[in-house]
């Protein structure tokens, strides 16, 4: 093992092995790309650069669009890295990204205080190995963006730089919505809730004031109002009896396409009804995780930083499972709260992370292998598709059993103080 990490744990061992990574993902979306997984780039991501550098139409500002505004910063920049050829611009830009956070994971500050170097190099070949589990769509879609910038923002939180974690998390969730999950943790310290939440607001003020100045109108919230209309998509835990209902043959459930956001939603009595009330049940969920992180932050547990790892985890888990949307993508968030439970050497943590290894081939195989199989109601593709998600509801079990463990536990002797 000593010889393995001699090896293995050194920056350009682990920057190549990130290079070769996204190559393999860009061969297998050629080689195997049924359902084409690279397809939002230039079905999506291509067109909407082209409204802002053609047509002059500021999306997400003066036009609605399904991200906040931020997010076109990386989709128009690459489309003038390589204005002939979208895709490879966007690719280019990724992996250039993924070797500035793998850099930065191992490199920076490197004190007494910091995670230990194999925390760090484990945290940057967890990465690389979700990424590649996951399939093409982890380096192909908007959230790996915000996973990057989250993912900075983990190691800053792990060194106790609340500032500038809470930065992260705040300019991560204005490219997608998802870290606000990750502010959970930093808001059960009243010292760090106080930071963390003034960091927030003063950010995302400016980002406003920003939109405002570029002349934004109300247009600039259209990513919350969008999601709001949108009905229960095939990929969504939530949607699973409908699918299996279209599967034995009913003729009361189906699979119909939303044309105007491009995606496959389930058809049915009592769909409208349960896409409204995700809503608030996925509100319900984090409010609970972030009372039973209270509670043991209060109590006053042996390792603080187990509170801090459970509660990430299971919040980016309820946004998972409780979400009527459910693209594949999403399961690239999972990484997150396990690369910052390795940075924080967490307890209990090896059976959480191969869950995550394991629902993130899972989701590969959901999308795009099986992808047209579920569409037409077909057995196998239905039943991988419910593997997937049971072993994500177990793992949001998992995950709330451990929380609730530390919130029950008993106040010791001379409990741990974490420096602020």
């Amino acid at each position: 093992m000593a010889l393995v990490e001699r090896i293995l744990f050194r920056l350009p061992v682990l920057l190549s092995i990130t290079v070769l990574s996204q190559l393999f993902l860009v061969f297998s979306a050629s080689a195997f790309g049924v359902g084409t997984p690279m397809g939002d780039l230039l079905f999506a991501y291509q067109p909407w650069s082209q409204d802002v550098l053609t047509h002059g139409q500021l999306l997400g500002i003066k036009n609605p669009w399904v991200y906040p505004f931020p997010a076109l910063v990386p989709i128009v920049l690459a489309a003038l890295v390589s204005p002939s050829d979208y895709e490879f611009g966007w690719l280019v830009l990724r992996l250039i990204l993924a070797l500035i956070v793998t850099a930065f994971l191992v490199l920076f500050r490197k004190d007494a205080q910091a995670p230990s170097k194999r925390s760090r190099y484990l945290a940057g070949y967890l990465w690389v190995g979700f990424t590649v589990a996951l399939g093409p769509v982890s380096i192909s879609r908007i959230d790996s963006w915000s996973v990057a910038l989250a993912l900075v923002g983990c190691l800053l939180l792990a060194l106790a730089s609340t500032r500038s974690a809470a930065a992260l998390f705040t300019i991560a969730a204005w490219v997608k919505i998802w870290p606000i999950a990750l502010f959970a943790p930093m808001l059960l310290n009243i010292k760090q809730r106080l930071r963390a939440l003034a960091t927030g607001v003063a950010i995302s003020g400016g980002l406003i004031l920003l939109g405002w100045i570029a002349g934004a109108n109300h247009n600039i919230f259209s990513f919350v109002s969008g999601q709001t209309e949108r009905g229960i998509q095939i990929e969504s835990p939530t949607a699973m009896p409908w699918l299996w209902n279209a599967a034995f043959g009913g003729h009361d459930s189906g699979i119909s396409y939303n044309r105007h956001i491009q995606t496959f939603e389930v058809s049915g009595a009592n769909t409208d009804w349960l896409s409204f009330w995700l809503g608030p049940v996925q509100l319900g969920a984090i409010l609970i995780t972030f009372v039973l992180g209270l509670i043991a932050t209060r109590r006053g547990v042996a390792n603080p930083t187990d509170v801090i790892a459970w509660t990430a985890l299971t919040g980016v888990c309820d946004l998972i499972f409780f979400n009527k949307v459910g693209s594949p993508q999403f399961y690239s968030w999972l990484a997150v709260p396990i690369i910052l439970g390795v940075l924080l050497g967490a307890k209990r943590w090896r059976l959480a992370s191969l869950m995550v290894a394991a629902i993130s081939v899972a989701t590969w195989m959901v999308y795009p292998f099986v992808y047209d199989d579920i569409l037409s109601s077909g057995w196998f593709g239905t039943t991988v598709l419910t593997l997937r998600n049971l072993m994500l509801l177990a793992l949001l079990v998992y995950a709330n059993v451990r929380l609730t463990a530390l919130a029950n536990a008993s106040r010791p002797a001379d409990p741990v103080k974490v420096s602020n």
